[in-house]
């Protein structure tokens, strides 16, 4: 009785949730239906139940392909390079944008860092092979002007995992700032006024007060991140990659693309994806129980 007195309470708040609990419904929920062929020899005429079951003969078939460790290797090699070096940036992007005094200087370099997360993958590629062209691109153009020979970067799969997480870093770093940043404004400023009376600076202000203060928004975001481990971005990898980079450049993702869509191996397809999906979550879980232990009140 108590729980239906509050939710008649807030119920102008529910209203507002509906719209995106209905949308995860239908787009998230509703189409995990389809892996039941996973479990099938789907064929498109068939239908969702008209395939012959077979069992786990899909998911054995993908533990022995080469192809598919090799697209492992890379996956958890960008993923874990994502996390050492694209976790951290926002948070220290956020805690310089802090320290500027001046409101307008903010609010400028916030529109800058913010912009290219609404640019698409598919000019940022263009601009990176622009870039780095062998023969007239800017950066091979101050290689020669320095005495050093050229570098074809985008058909040397050595430097592909670089390319990709600095063009992701600077993708998505403006925009990861801003839960960090709406969790600064949340700090008590009379917090930093004592602390500024007992003649604390401003560096042993951030040290001291502005990171424990948002300590448990970090370790939320780092729990939630975990998946990304076998989740890389696939409209990053896609349009950067070609032949020549493959060997390095194919991940699960894309090799999901290319063996469900391209040569229709939908079930085969679908139990990788599935498969993939039960490790990442398992992460996240992991990862909250972690957190939880070493935190004395719980995350969530």
């Amino acid at each position: 009785m108590e729980l239906w007195r509050m939710l008649w309470k807030q119920r102008v708040l529910y209203l507002f949730l509906l719209p995106g609990a209905v949308a995860v419904l239908l787009f998230s929920y509703a189409p995990m239906v389809g892996l039941i062929i996973a479990f099938q020899d789907y064929k498109v005429t068939g239908g969702f139940l008209g395939g012959e079951f077979v069992g786990l003969e899909h998911f054995r078939n993908f533990l022995s392909d080469p192809e598919f460790y090799n697209a492992l290797r890379n996956t958890l090699a960008i993923g874990g390079l994502m996390i050492l070096f694209g976790f951290p940036a926002p948070i220290i992007l956020a805690l310089m944008i802090d320290a500027v005094r001046s409101t307008r200087v903010k609010k400028l370099v916030q529109s800058i860092t913010y912009l290219p997360h609404f640019i698409t993958w598919v000019f940022i590629s263009s601009l990176v092979y622009r870039l780095l062209e062998s023969e007239s691109g800017i950066v091979n153009l101050l290689l020669v002007k320095l005495g050093l020979e050229p570098i074809n970067f985008m058909q040397d799969p050595d430097y592909f995992w670089g390319i990709l997480i600095v063009t992701s870093i600077w993708q998505s770093v403006g925009w990861n700032t801003i839960i960090y940043l709406a969790a600064i404004t949340g700090i008590d400023p009379e917090i930093h006024s004592a602390a500024m009376v007992d003649g604390a600076g401003r560096f042993q202000r951030m040290i001291s007060i502005t990171l424990p203060c948002i300590l448990p928004t970090i370790a939320i975001l780092f729990v939630l991140s975990l998946g990304s481990l076998f989740t890389v971005n696939f409209e990053a990898v896609f349009n950067l990659m070609n032949g020549f980079v493959q060997s390095k450049a194919d991940v699960i993702d894309t090799y999901i693309y290319r063996t469900g869509v391209q040569m229709a191996h939908f079930s085969y397809a679908t139990a990788i994806g599935f498969a993939r999906s039960l490790i990442a979550a398992a992460l996240v879980v992991i990862g909250y129980l972690f957190s939880n232990k070493m935190n004395e009140t719980k995350l969530l």
